[in-house]
């Protein structure tokens, strides 16, 4: 067996990667503006949505000090551009891609989950019950049968797609790239949360096609992915090891519960993952056992897979007035979103079972995003900047994440698990 070794990432390095990659999560939970026009008038209905996000990862750039002292000058020279789900998942964004500009380096940062979209939750993160054969994105026929999930194939296909405003690819761009500069350049992709799932199968679908868009093999692309769940069965890890796994760093930390996502192994650890602290409890027992039952038989295997986590410490869930009153009402929406779910599958359950998965899930989002700043020693001012918007002006501050999507998740979920028989 061929073995690859991944490359020794400097801690600037990772920092740099992680900052570029989540900056473009920018419009999580942002409507998509209606239009009064008639239809075809705009053919780019997120337009608004990317010059919103345009203006905030500038700033970010150009304008934040802190993190240009962290990271260094980089400028954004492609995109972003933001794709929508065929309506009624149309009402904000469902992934979106831009590209960053540093000498001869690049970085093309890919979107994770936004929060509110129903698309990326039902679709993207959890249809992994059938698969796609690589085959379609293959330079050559593979010997055996690498596939990735069919929830991955739809947000990867969405990445290459022509960009409904302007009708270019990534592809194209990469190909004016190379012809304008006269020097090897290097391409790194990064992405966290389901971005770090596509992040990386995008990079191989780039260097599957090679040919067509860099015949002189002028274009080192390299790999960073944070947090991703697995893309694609055993045989599609291999595929990607042979091929980019030297140049792929996977960064995941132990008690992030979506890298644990979709190998069994690892799913069978979530109910526990933050005991004694929070104990397991049905409801959570019951969503992992869901899990396994999409993905049974599927053989899915994390791309690095010997790739040892950042070890994880439980956090506190830190609360002011404000996020109080917030939380509050976030967890009321949950637990009448569950009890409802429930009810429907002829489920009871008691109030102390949902305040445990409540406690459970507010440490998974922590754990899912703060917890990488800190394993990663980001300065503070650094963090708030990035996560809570801190400094941006007033026209650019963030909008808060509401749990629009919860309701349909849940109950898709309860689903899947009256009637788990999918087929493949």
């Amino acid at each position: 067996m061929v073995t690859t070794t991944a490359p020794n990432l400097t801690l600037v390095e990772k920092q740099t990667a992680w900052a570029l990659g989540w900056i473009i999560n920018g419009i999580a939970s942002e409507l998509v503006p209606p239009s009064d026009e008639e239809p075809g008038i705009f053919p780019n209905p997120a337009q608004e949505l990317e010059d919103l996000l345009a203006r905030r990862i500038d700033f970010y750039l150009e304008e934040s000090s802190k993190l240009s002292e962290l990271i260094g000058t980089w400028k954004r020279i492609w995109g972003p551009f933001v794709y929508l789900a065929r309506p009624p998942f149309n009402k904000y964004a469902t992934n979106a891609i831009y590209v960053a500009q540093q000498g001869n380096k690049y970085v093309i940062g890919v979107a994770g989950t936004n929060p509110k979209s129903l698309q990326n939750w039902l679709i993207e993160d959890l249809y992994v019950a059938v698969l796609a054969d690589w085959a379609d994105y293959a330079e050559d026929e593979p010997q055996y049968r690498p596939k990735i999930s069919m929830g991955t194939k739809i947000g990867l296909d969405n990445l290459l797609r022509p960009h409904p405003g302007s009708s270019t690819t990534i592809i194209d761009f990469l190909t004016d790239l190379l012809k304008e500069t006269g020097q090897n350049i290097e391409i790194l992709l990064t992405g966290a949360s389901l971005g770090g799932a596509l992040s990386p199968v995008l990079a191989l679908a780039l260097h599957e096609n090679k040919s067509t868009w860099d015949p002189n093999n002028r274009a080192k692309l390299k790999v960073v992915t944070f947090a991703g769940p697995t893309p694609g069965n055993y045989y599609f890890a291999e595929r990607y090891r042979l091929k980019l796994g030297n140049t792929t760093t996977r960064i995941w930390n132990s008690l992030d519960i979506v890298p644990h996502a979709w190998k069994p192994e690892l799913l069978s650890q979530i109910p526990s993952l933050y005991e004694p602290q929070i104990a397991s409890n049905p409801l959570i027992e019951r969503f992992v056992k869901i899990g396994n039952l999409l993905s049974v038989g599927r053989y899915y295997t994390h791309l690095e897979r010997l790739t040892p986590p950042l070890q994880g410490t439980l956090r506190p869930i830190g609360q002011t007035p404000e996020t109080s009153s917030n939380q509050v009402e976030l967890n009321v929406q949950l637990s009448e979103a569950l009890k409802s779910g429930l009810a429907k599958e002829n489920v009871s359950v008691s109030d102390q079972d949902i305040n445990g998965l409540l406690q459970f899930l507010a440490q998974a989002k922590q754990q899912h995003i703060d917890a990488y700043f800190d394993l990663l020693n980001f300065p503070s001012e650094v963090t708030e900047l990035i996560i809570n918007g801190e400094q941006l002006p007033p026209d650019l501050r963030l909008q808060e994440a509401a749990p629009e999507a919860i309701e349909g998740v849940i109950s898709k979920l309860l689903e899947y698990s009256a009637n788990p028989d999918v087929d493949e």
